[in-house]
């Protein structure tokens, strides 16, 4: 052996370190658009700052001149979502469901998609809008193309609605649609054009900079952007800006002037809205509801968004053994049960990096070995994550003592 002595491997891995997911990438839809000078309708850009938007000719000038809300919102996405990603396309209110999900499949990292209507008036069917976007999510899937979240405006314009007069989400069965309501009430003053928006452009920001499994209304969030970290939570409110000082809904209502009674309503019927926390500073958004009933699995976003990213990540670690040879057990017939062993470990192995990031609890993959395979027969495995809980209300009893029991 002469004189190499003792030899030193260098590992990988020890540092857990990671490389960036696409888990927040986003797709926003303006519509009600004209061309910008740089980009042409129905194409997708993707813009990694504001700045990125503003060189295309997207800009607050953009929006004042035609009466549209577009560079606001892919502000309000960068300023909650820094480090985000953001495709943009402009539409003229011309773009069909084939044409989008082209977009989709040709930019497969986009996770979360918004659609800005910059409507004047209400849909005259709701029902069908949203059942569109909902198939849109379904063709892409039997393509293996998860996209997990789709957030459209609300559909109540007229101030005197009540909220007992709101249409119940719950109804809809699109568990993959969610529907805000929520507006920056400085936003709306500034035109007569905007006074029914929702902010679509904060939603997405606030989804993008959150985990697959964070409630979009969660107070904190587990990852901050750099220029908050030590802060105690993560507002929508930016005092400096003058952005989200107060909340109301798509209507126009303050959330202030809503009872108890009320905001619990709006929850039940699935709306996403924003508004305080009582003698805590800061505006939030309310949770993270989909369009379909509360007994769903899939009745909320960060559920979704799980699923999906486990889902692809099993997808992607099985595929390189598509069409490869499996071993048989010579006496039964069936799968070999080492074979059987190996496949499992390889689908944990990738969903095990869901646990190391803390976006789910535990995980599960099992491999029945007394399947039989054949040309039309394909291999058969149930995988299984175990989602984090979400703390949505904490109950505290307090007492005073004459002493500490």
């Amino acid at each position: 052996m002469g004189f190499k002595g003792a030899t030193v491997d260098r590992l990988q891995g020890g540092l857990g370190r990671t490389n960036p997911t696409n888990d927040g990438i986003c797709l926003l839809i303006i519509g009600g658009a004209v061309a910008a000078t740089g980009l042409a309708l129905k194409t997708a850009k993707e813009f990694l700052t504001v700045e990125n938007a503003e060189s295309v000719g997207i800009t607050a000038s953009y929006d004042d001149t035609n009466d549209i809300l577009a560079h606001h919102h892919i502000d309000e996405f960068f300023r909650l979502s820094p480090n985000g990603n953001l495709f943009v396309v402009l539409d003229d209110d011309t773009m069909t469901d084939t044409e989008l999900k082209d977009i989709l499949k040709a930019n497969s990292e986009i996770k979360m998609v918004g659609f800005v209507r910059n409507a004047a008036a209400a849909l005259a069917d709701f029902s069908a809008y949203v059942a569109g976007k909902q198939q849109v999510v379904n063709d892409l899937r039997t393509e293996n193309r998860n996209v997990s979240s789709v957030l459209v405006e609300g559909n109540v314009f007229a101030s005197a609605t009540l909220v007992a007069a709101y249409d119940d989400n719950r109804e809809e069965e699109v568990e993959n649609v969610s529907v805000v309501i929520a507006q920056d009430p400085i936003i709306a003053a500034l035109k007569a054009a905007y006074v029914n928006y929702a902010a679509i452009g904060t939603a997405l920001g606030a989804l993008s900079v959150r985990g697959v499994h964070e409630n979009m209304g969660s107070v904190d969030i587990e990852n901050k952007p750099s220029a908050f970290k030590g802060n105690r939570d993560y507002p929508l409110t930016d005092t400096a800006r003058s952005r989200w000082l107060s909340a109301n809904l798509q209507n126009g209502n303050p959330f202030s002037g809503l009872s108890a009674t009320e905001i619990q309503a709006l929850n039940d019927k699935g709306y996403i809205f924003a508004g305080n926390y009582n003698g805590y500073a800061g505006i939030f958004f309310s949770d993270s509801h989909t369009a379909t009933e509360s007994a769903s699995d899939y009745s909320r976003i960060e559920n979704n968004r799980t699923w999906d990213k486990g889902a692809d990540l099993l997808r992607t670690a099985l595929l390189p053994r598509v069409k490869g040879n499996l071993g048989t057990d010579p006496d039964t017939g069936t799968i070999s049960a080492v074979e059987a062993g190996e496949l499992e470990r390889i689908g944990l192995d990738a969903l095990n990096t869901m646990i190391a990031a803390g976006e789910i609890s535990g995980a599960d993959v099992y491999i029945d070995p007394s399947q039989t395979l054949a040309d039309d027969t394909p291999l058969q495995i149930k995988g299984q994550l175990v989602k984090n809980n979400i703390i949505h209300e904490i109950t505290v009893e307090l007492g005073l003592t004459k002493k500490l029991s």
